[in-house]
């Protein structure tokens, strides 16, 4: 495949006619902002029998924004109309009903029976997804011959090398270059299309520190009986595990042998936009008119972050003022009284049992016999206890695990550190000896500060520096900045929640001012009279990355702000796209027609102004009532 930095620049003729989305991760903050941009879309007309969202052939998503691009392509497959996919989506968002049925699910040990999946978090998420909002429906349902097709890619991050892996229509191929499933070879399709949407938006979305890894290929198989489909008969381990083919590092592709973790698509692409690239050059490699006219992306993120704050040793309490080995030492009698009174339990309950058992044998009546009958309660109470005990230890080894650590030798506290941490296996043994030796003679205060800043340090590395730096690597590909090449001139459009924002005011007053220096009309159109869009993105923007909307977000209505701030902002980006098109096509009067970047036909204009009023009239009311197209839609 040709990388995208060497396709050729074509004219735009036929603006809106054929569009890709890229729906950013963010929880349930891009799932709002997503189906907001969606609804917008949906009420903007392109001609009498089509609104610009029956436009949109290709959808690529992480994390969030999978929920409504795998809802959204499903409805439209089998027919059913956008509004039936805007309300589900709303209601499935809606309170902490989620996280409810989730955690209820977890506690069912009978729902569990029958199961290989491992039942933890993210499994009992996925399975909560299938009956709730996809409703038991499995990948299969793209490959059927009713209703529009809208082309899929639904991305997650495999642990094996790293890379995004694909879940995707498109292509001979489901996954990526080195860990993929072969869609040409039969047996291997019909397993790909028989895994759950749910455990395919479970894999998507399962950020890291909030989630385990999913693992293909148990936790994407489910028993007979809860297909989604009549007469469906499961899907097994093995009918996975033979479909996945893994190369080596010889780039030698077998079967696969074992497991690999799967996490949210945001770790490797956040906003879903390079797999839109990818889609994009497939279509151009053969005919370069093919490529999408327009891309949208539609992010919940931002450049910023919050900036570092150094932790602070905490001062209070006694305890942080003693040396780490002496609380170390306090644990390690703590563990082994544990341990004795485990033992203390046992023999005394025997000493006891036995003194009552003889004292009944010997005596038939009396005091003796008496005293018999008092000992057995104590005895019985003393013997159960050790039992529930014993089986807490059992059941729980890190008791047992920690009581030894604690009171291991250094040498062996470094060996169980190598064992349980093999990061820590990056410095030599005198040098993690000597490291061992300081923590232990330091406060354990500042042992606590360092694991805090460690922590957090490495939660900001993966969640958002890495996030970032992704981002920007993309977006300079994308805005022709990386390779000095501008490939998707005239045919992008970067809708981001926090481009109204207050907080953004200043930046985007700057930037189109900067577009527009020539057009005063244009200034004043898309920068006045905006407070009440601003207020309403502000809270947008600075809603929390969750999977549930809270009782607070509820009381302050957060998913209408951000929903309807997905519907105003996609208006306003679309109406300084066209504003800016109209630009160019001014500034290329002159040219020959075959050097024009914009070359439309007649129709085509007509079409384009069509599209254009509808913008401007929407984006007055938005400006009057931010909230105009929620309500209209509801």
């Amino acid at each position: 495949m040709e990388e995208p930095f060497q396709l050729a620049s074509t004219p735009l003729r036929t603006p809106f006619r054929k569009i890709a989305m890229a729906l950013s991760g963010g929880g349930f903050r891009a799932a709002s902002f997503s189906i907001g941009a969606m609804g917008y879309l949906h009420k903007v007309q392109y001609d009498d029998s089509r609104n610009l969202l029956d436009n949109v052939e290709f959808i690529s998503s992480a994390s969030g924004g999978t929920f409504p691009a795998i809802l959204y392509s499903v409805y439209t497959k089998k027919g059913i109309p956008f509004g039936k996919v805007y309300k589900d989506m709303l209601t499935f968002m809606d309170g902490e009903g989620l996280l409810e049925d989730v955690l209820k699910l977890l506690d069912d040990d009978k729902a569990w029976e029958g199961e290989i999946k491992n039942r933890n978090l993210i499994n009992a998420f996925a399975r909560t997804y299938d009956q709730r909002l996809f409703k038991g429906e499995t990948f299969g349902v793209y490959w059927g011959k009713e209703g529009r097709n809208v082309e899929v890619c639904f991305n997650a991050t495999e642990f094996t090398r790293g890379l995004s892996f694909r879940w995707q229509t498109i292509g001979g191929q489901t996954g990526n270059n080195y860990i993929y499933i072969d869609k040409r070879t039969p047996s291997h399709l019909e397993a790909l299309q028989d895994i759950k949407l749910g455990d395919i938006m479970a894999s998507s979305s399962c950020f890291p520190g909030g989630f385990e890894p999913i693992v293909y290929p148990e936790d994407f198989s489910y028993p007979a009986g809860r297909d989604g489909r009549e007469g469906g008969g499961g899907l097994s381990r093995d009918r996975l595990e033979q479909a996945m083919i893994v190369t080596d590092y010889n780039n030698q592709p077998g079967i696969l042998d074992g497991s690999i973790g799967l996490m949210d698509g945001g770790v490797d692409d956040n906003q879903g936009l390079y797999s839109a690239i990818l889609a994009d050059t497939r279509r151009r490699k053969d005919q370069p008119d093919n490529g999408f006219d327009l891309i949208i992306v539609s992010d919940v993120a931002s450049y910023f972050m919050d900036p570092y704050i150094p932790c602070v040793p905490e001062s209070k309490g006694s305890w942080r003022k003693k040396n780490t080995e002496d609380i170390l030492k306090g644990l390690g009698s703590v563990m082994r009284r544990v341990n004795n009174s485990i033992k203390l339990f046992f023999w005394l309950g025997l000493i006891l049992l036995a003194g009552s058992v003889t004292l009944l044998v010997q005596h038939d009546e009396g005091p003796w016999r008496n005293i018999g009958f008092f000992l057995l309660s104590p005895a019985i109470i003393l013997l159960l206890l050790w039992i529930a005990a014993l089986i807490a230890r059992r059941s729980i080894p890190q008791i047992g695990q920690l009581s030894d650590f604690l009171n291991s030798s250094d040498k062996s506290f470094q060996e169980s550190l190598k064992e349980q941490l093999p990061a820590v296996t990056v410095l030599s043994g005198s040098a993690l000896s000597s490291l061992i030796k300081y923590l232990k003679k330091s406060r354990f205060s500042v042992l606590e500060q360092m694991l805090k800043t460690r922590v957090n340090s490495t939660l900001s590395m993966v969640m958002d520096i890495n996030l970032k730096q992704t981002r920007r690597l993309i977006f300079d590909i994308f805005f022709g900045n990386f390779y000095g090449k501008d490939v998707w001139e005239n045919r992008r459009a970067f809708d981001v929640i926090y481009e109204l924002s207050t907080y953004n005011k200043a930046s985007r007053e700057k930037s189109i001012k900067n577009k527009f220096q020539n057009n005063q009309d244009a200034q004043s159109l898309l920068l006045e009279g905006c407070l009440e869009i601003n207020a309403v993105a502000e809270d947008a923007r600075t809603m929390g990355t969750t999977l549930w909307y809270d009782h607070n977000d509820a009381a302050e209505k957060r998913m209408m702000k951000v929903v309807a701030c997905g519907q105003f902002t996609t208006c306003a980006k679309l109406l300084e796209y066209v504003l800016d098109l109209e630009q160019t096509m001014k500034s290329e009067t002159s040219l020959p027609e075959e050097r024009k970047s914009i070359q439309l036909s007649a129709k085509e204009r007509a079409i384009f102004d069509g599209v254009k009023a509808q913008l401007l009239d929407d984006w007055k009311k938005f400006k009057n009532d931010p909230y105009f197209v929620y309500k209209s839609m509801l």
